[in-house]
């Protein structure tokens, strides 16, 4: 059975979560158990975590299938922000470490020194999630990634299994990678940029679905290098999606406005 649904920004539930269309807007297609799209997400702002539920999408579309309405929900992408103070106790984790990089008056990022080190709350979190995007970065619910050579979800075999046989015997790393621990790459606050000091997120991130956007420093304010290739997600329950970061630059010249591709399971 097909079975579509788009949704863009237009007056009604979905009003000011999208860019105007037709630069934003999320949408969902089932071919029987798989379901591939789209979905925008504004993660422009430095201090903000929005979580993608590939599964939730899929059970909506089988929901809808079965005669039941969509729960849209799953479409809607809020922010979570980035905790800064501490309001309760400790989690013995969170922190905010304040960095000066030297990339106007030294040898770039790797000339750095810590200057301040705050403890804060814990990252809130979606009830349920499969994939986290924090403008380029990105973390997984205890999966792992693998970026692929394809640049088209059109162009991708016919499932993950047979990727992954294709690169083997071309000799490419069929490696998936899980999230590292990381107190300098989640950077959260613009405004003393210039003076060279950056307020950085302790947290994991997953280095490998963070390379489909990556910042160039120099200069400042950093410029961003897009890669269109498709990755793999393996999430923690075995099954696989496909994504594919397709822009990064909204209908009203915003970077860091992401229209992710996604085929899923694959």
């Amino acid at each position: 059975m097909l079975w579509a649904v788009m949704l863009t920004s237009c007056e009604g539930i979905m009003s000011g979560i999208y860019d105007e269309p037709p630069g934003g807007g999320s949408s969902v297609v089932a071919v029987g158990d798989t379901i591939s799209g789209s979905i925008y997400i504004e993660a422009n702002h430095w201090d903000e975590w929005f979580y993608v539920d590939l599964h939730a999408i899929r059970d909506a579309v089988t929901a809808a299938n079965a005669g039941e309405a969509m729960d849209s929900s799953c479409l809607r992408f809020d922010p979570y922000k980035v905790p800064r103070t501490l309001t309760g106790e400790w989690d013995g984790a969170s922190k905010i470490y304040t960095y000066r990089f030297r990339v106007i008056t030294g040898e770039g990022l790797d000339d750095n020194e810590l200057l301040d080190v705050v403890e804060v709350d814990k990252q809130p979190e979606a009830p349920s999630w499969d994939f986290a995007i924090h403008r380029n970065n990105n973390r997984t619910n205890g999966g792992s990634a693998l970026e692929t050579t394809y640049s088209s979800m059109d162009e991708l075999p016919v499932n993950s299994a047979t990727l992954l046989n294709q690169m083997a015997s071309a000799g490419k790393d069929t490696t998936f990678v899980g999230d590292i621990y990381t107190e300098m790459e989640v950077w959260v606050d613009q405004s003393t940029m210039l003076q060279e000091i950056i307020p950085c997120q302790s947290i994991m991130v997953n280095q490998v679905l963070s390379r489909w956007l990556t910042m160039k420093i120099p200069p400042m304010p950093p410029a961003f290098n897009h890669n269109g290739h498709v990755f793999l997600l393996r999430m923690n329950d075995g099954t696989v999606a496909a994504l594919r970061c397709a822009n990064y630059i909204s209908a009203k010249n915003l970077k860091c406005c992401l229209t992710i591709e996604y085929l899923y399971p694959y």
